[in-house]
């Protein structure tokens, strides 16, 4: 049975391999180096010290995907908005997890901490645009050819999603 729950530091691990297949293996982040479990272990103590969720989703004693709201743009005038960061195991796509777990993330999302989640998404997964399409997030921009990976340019799909609107 699939549950989401809140990430420890214990699903770190876990965590960090997942995003590593990612960044070895498709351009789905512009990651060139995977995090180690320790960074990882550092993100989840910022974001849920900055009052944001960091999710981990999967059965009992296995984490299959994540999913959390980062700093977006690391400014002060942008505190109110956040980017979602979400993963699964390739294994577990297309079984509904990520639509789970990203309304899952949307709703512990705190009105008071975050009004806005934007996705930056890579134009070359589709799957991504539409996982966030079918949750509510709204296409709002795109920037051609912005990151470099394998040797060529990518671009991404901006797309917004207002808490409570």
């Amino acid at each position: 049975m699939l549950t989401v729950r809140p990430a420890t530091s214990d699903d770190c691990e876990a965590v960090a391999d997942i995003y590593r297949y990612y960044v070895e293996n498709s351009t789905a982040t512009f990651d060139l180096e995977a995090p180690s479990v320790a960074q990882w272990r550092t993100r989840l103590e910022t974001t849920v010290a900055a009052g944001r969720p960091f999710l981990v989703a999967g059965a009992p004693g296995e984490v299959v995907g994540y999913a959390y709201l980062g700093v977006y743009r690391g400014k002060a005038g942008w505190s109110w908005t956040a980017e979602d960061s979400i993963y699964l195991r390739p294994e577990a796509a297309g079984r509904g997890t990520g639509k789970h777990l990203l309304r899952a993330l949307i709703d512990a999302a705190d009105p008071a901490v975050t009004r806005t989640i934007m996705a930056v998404v890579s134009e070359d997964v589709p799957e991504s645009i539409a996982l966030h399409t079918k949750v509510g997030f709204v296409e709002v921009g795109r920037t051609p050819g912005v990151g470099r990976k394998f040797d060529r340019w990518i671009g991404c799909v901006y797309l917004q999603y207002t808490i409570g609107a």
